[in-house]
């Protein structure tokens, strides 16, 4: 069962009817409904929505074009459960009831049926690349999870990490240990401001902190209680710090039992909101190799391929796009660390890795450094990209000088998986300004205000269903009541879908900020915008940006007698925020644009901005 008390009851039950299990319930149900219960509202609620479902969607295993917009029939959509496929294309078997599985246990089938193939390249803290077949990673697994089990830590203990992925290595291996131990990973944003630490450590109350030496007085500073693993060694032992356990120094230890419950609570992945607190999305077992599932056969995964990406390990593309779809294929997840474009492109020369998958800011530098220098990508066969919108034409020039790759676009959200839609190669162009249609697995949705499903053509707010959509937010059940509902996450985003099933998406519910694939809240900036004195009033909006997608701007009132001294707010920004937070640019204005009801009429100010900059 799941960890915390706040969790109870929120485990599925299983429905003995065709693809239903491709959708959950609301989360925020009575509390003590479980088990067929829940699998009784299931179907209640599935035949409440389906009737209707004019421009509900859901992906198939094997999608096939819909020449109408119609309800695909869930029978189409397969059995997710029984993914138990005699043999992939390569003539690799594939695990049985994948959705039964934990992540430990999906790793030690890959290690008996390929041991030797590569599952992991990843960079250590101490600067060396290490590539890990499958046999090795699941011993290393076993290792760490020996290691932190003799630090105290056991099943049902939250453990959060601070660590960037120039320690990818050491943060994997500590995610998988702790999945390992049936506790719970809660990565953290190592961008964060000193107040976004101590909200984090303070809603994830964990019992020990992975991070490096050099951070280990922050981490102190924001929650003393905790046991500090120290990556790199220095300072260890002093007071409550130790080593974090290495896998050599463990390999003769056996760690305790493992859960076999894959409804328990995996990860805490924070993601921004409307308002100022970020919130904590829960992740079980079944969700993140659900995400697998989904991600992998949308983007095309294939056993003997290496996934490479710069995925921060701190979002749910490292976790769950990237380890999850990676292992579920039998691929090879190559972990990027903090790279610079010629160091990504000189990395996939020498990992040779087949498939590369980043945000579109990145993708565009990269294409720009290859005409710089002599890079050899011919190993790459597809690239893949998400988090932001791609301009047209880096996705003409990709093809242009890259014409043997293919492209693959994806759009979902933490809440989701990160799952949601994909839009496939051959229709990159021809359906251009789409971000595609249903995932295999997945239901999109286009809702009113009340929740009535919308027909095509019709804008309104995004739902994404399926079975990688979280367990709800972490000690936050109102917040989860909100969100998670109509089956699936509304999503916040504004959207339609066409006659042929494809999602444009046109606008946030949301006032986030999309910078390069970071998601900002708006009204958290201008929260600490507001505790100047200098400050009246403050409107924070996104603004183009040429390769990021979005920038963020700041229109400011200044107080009566006051005037506003600009490099004095970017100070306090700096002090207060993490650095891809801070605004870049600046109006100052004698009132703000608000309609009769006093709302602050942000689209009147992204006008301001409409340049690219």
């Amino acid at each position: 069962m799941l960890a915390d008390q706040h969790l109870v009851g929120l485990r599925l039950g299983q429905l003995h009817l065709v693809g239903a299990e491709h959708f959950r319930p609301a989360i925020g149900m009575d509390p003590h409904l479980s088990g067929n219960c829940h699998g009784l509202l299931l179907l209640r609620q599935f035949l409440a929505i389906a009737p209707s479902a004019g421009n509900l969607t859901i992906g198939p295993q094997k999608r096939p074009k819909p020449a109408s917009n119609r309800l695909i029939d869930l029978a189409e959509c397969g059995q997710i459960t029984d993914v138990n496929v005699a043999a992939d294309e390569a003539g690799m078997r594939k695990p049985d009831k994948l959705l039964e599985m934990t992540v430990p246990a999906l790793l030690e089938w890959h290690a008996r049926e390929r041991p030797t193939a590569i599952a992991l390249s990843a960079r250590s803290v101490a600067g060396h690349r290490e590539r890990l077949g499958y046999a090795q990673l699941v011993g290393h697994m076993e290792a760490v999870a020996a290691g932190l089990s003799a630090r105290g830590i056991a099943a049902g203990e939250r453990v959060a990490v601070f660590l960037d992925n120039d320690a990818g290595l050491e943060a994997i291996l500590t995610a998988l240990g702790l999945f390992r131990l049936g506790a719970t990973i809660a990565p953290l944003n190592t961008r964060y401001s000193a107040g976004e630490i101590e909200h984090a450590m303070e809603l994830v109350d964990p019992v020990a902190i992975v991070c490096r030496a050099g951070d280990m007085p922050r981490m102190r500073a924001a929650h003393g209680r905790a046991l500090l693993l120290v990556v790199d060694g220095d300072g260890a032992g002093e007071g409550n710090a130790a080593p974090w356990p290495r896998p050599e120094d463990h390999l003769q230890e056996k760690a305790p039992a493992a859960p076999q419950d894959p409804d328990t609570l995996a990860s805490l992945l924070f993601t921004s909101g409307t308002t100022a607190k970020s919130k904590a999305v829960m992740h079980t077992h079944r969700t993140t190799i659900a995400s697998g599932i989904c991600s992998s056969e949308a983007l095309g995964l294939r056993p003997g391929d290496l996934y490479q990406g710069g995925w921060p390990f701190f979002t749910s593309s490292g976790l769950n796009l990237g380890c999850s779809s990676a292992w579920v294929s039998g691929a090879g997840l190559v972990f990027e660390g903090v790279l610079d474009n010629a160091g990504r492109l000189n990395l996939i020369a020498r990992e040779r890795s087949s498939f590369y998958h980043g945000v579109p800011s990145v993708v565009h530098f990269m294409i720009e450094e290859v005409a710089k220098g002599d890079y050899d990508v011919s190993s790459l066969r597809r690239i893949g990209y998400g988090g932001s919108a791609m301009p047209r034409e880096v996705a003409e020039k990709l093809a242009r000088r890259w014409p043997h790759v293919e492209q693959v676009q994806i759009y979902g959200m933490t809440e989701s998986g990160p799952n949601g839609t994909v839009l496939l190669p051959d229709e990159t162009f021809a359906k251009f300004g789409s971000v595609g249609r249903a995932m295999p697995h997945c239901g999109i949705a286009i809702v009113d205000e009340a929740g009535r499903e919308l027909a095509s053509g019709e804008r309104g707010e995004i739902v994404i269903r399926g079975p990688a959509v979280a367990a709800g937010y972490f000690r936050n059940p109102d917040g989860t009541a909100k969100a998670f509902d109509l089956g699936g996450i509304r999503t916040g985003d504004v959207g339609y879908l066409d006659a042929d099933g494809f999602l444009f998406f046109t606008d946030r519910l949301k006032d986030i900020i999309n910078r390069g694939g970071l998601k900002i809240a708006s009204i958290a900036v201008e929260e600490v915008l507001y505790s100047s004195p200098s400050v009246k009033e403050a409107a924070v909006v996104a603004v183009p940006h040429r390769s990021l997608g979005e920038d963020v701007a700041a229109c400011i009132v200044p107080a009566e007698g006051s005037e506003v001294d600009v490099e004095a707010l970017r100070a306090l920004c700096g002090e207060k925020l993490a650095d891809y937070e801070c605004p870049r640019h600046w109006r100052i204005l004698d009132e703000l644009p608000k309609n009769p009801m006093g709302k602050v009429l942000k689209a009147e100010l992204r006008k301001l901005f409409e340049s690219p900059a």
